[in-house]
């Protein structure tokens, strides 16, 4: 059993993989931001999730959860890069739709960051809110 929460990762990260322009740019989609830092990618678009607050009501919860992109970049200037994987990024995540998702809401991007101690990975993150809905006793 999968909650549904980690299937919209998991459909979120075909539907990335699976994009033409994606792969074009040479990006690597993957689930865990600690095996991208540790790859030698030069282009990693990462697909996890944040805090998820629920909303409970009578037969039904209302869920809003962070999900995030992180792009891990090995670049001189990180938010240029992760810009142009976002810039493809960004419609597939918005034009995503799967069962008892609400909608999808674009969220704030961190400043980029460092991965290691030379500065030769940056990592820069952008939030999405996934508003969908599950029966009280699910995820």
């Amino acid at each position: 059993m999968t909650t549904r929460r980690e299937s919209y990762v998991e459909a979120l990260m075909h539907a990335l993989s699976a994009d033409a322009q994606l792969q074009a740019l040479g990006v690597k989609v993957e689930r865990s931001i600690y095996d991208a830092v540790s790859s030698d990618e030069p282009r990693v678009l990462v697909v996890h999730r944040g805090r998820d607050t629920p909303t409970p009501d009578i037969g039904v919860t209302t869920r809003a959860c962070i999900f995030m992109l992180t792009a891990v970049v090995r670049d001189a200037a990180p938010d240029r890069a992760s810009d142009s994987i976002f810039e493809l990024a960004h419609p597939v995540v918005m034009r995503f739709d799967a069962d008892g998702l609400m909608g999808v809401l674009e969220g704030p991007t961190d400043e980029p960051r460092a991965a290691d101690a030379e500065g030769g990975i940056g990592v820069v993150t952008i939030q999405y809110l996934f508003q969908y809905q599950t029966p009280p006793e699910a995820l």
